[in-house]
């Protein structure tokens, strides 16, 4: 049993001496140790390549023009409460890139929507509506029946491919 009063007398000890030299160290703060000097490390020359941006994260991707010449509409499919909204983009000629092949791009035809602060989960072309990109997005229910603007977003395009500053979103339908 010596031993092992003898190991918590010990263990209390060195606490003790080790409360006693932090406080000290502490107390004394900055003035106890002169500062070390700073060390500077000499880093070999790195020569590192960025490959020009693709054509799909560059706006010379797609012609954005292109879009001036389409006379984008915008439909609303019935909102039923506590569900996201269906807009359709109709796109007389069919939906670039997705339904009417462009040329000489390799762009991946992104596209997104926006009303007022809320942008879309998805958008895409669906093969039973011709013509017709759609959108889903949640939005809360005090903008049901009320005014926003609404725009339709091409990855590479800038500014929106479409817009209206003061769209009106529907009621619920339910």
């Amino acid at each position: 049993m010596k031993s092992l009063s003898y190991k918590n007398n010990y263990s209390r000890v060195m606490l003790g001496v080790i409360a006693l030299a932090t406080f000290f160290l502490a107390a004394c703060g900055d003035t106890a140790y002169p500062a070390a000097p700073p060390v500077v490390v000499e880093a070999p020359s790195v020569q590192i390549q960025v490959p020009a941006a693709s054509r799909q994260e560059s706006s010379e991707a797609v012609d954005c023009d292109l879009f001036k010449d389409i006379n984008i509409s915008v439909t609303y499919q019935d909102w039923m409460r506590n569900q996201p909204l269906i807009i359709d983009f109709n796109m007389p000629g069919g939906v670039p890139g997705l339904e009417k092949m462009i040329p000489n791009t390799s762009n991946t035809w992104e596209y997104s929507g926006k009303i007022g602060d809320y942008m879309t989960s998805s958008c895409e072309f669906v093969g039973s509506n011709p013509e017709k990109l759609s959108c889903k997005i949640t939005l809360p229910a005090e903008y049901a029946g009320t005014a926003h603007a609404i725009s339709l977003n091409l990855k590479g395009c800038e500014p929106p491919v479409y817009e209206d500053k003061a769209a009106t979103v529907p009621g619920f339908s339910n």
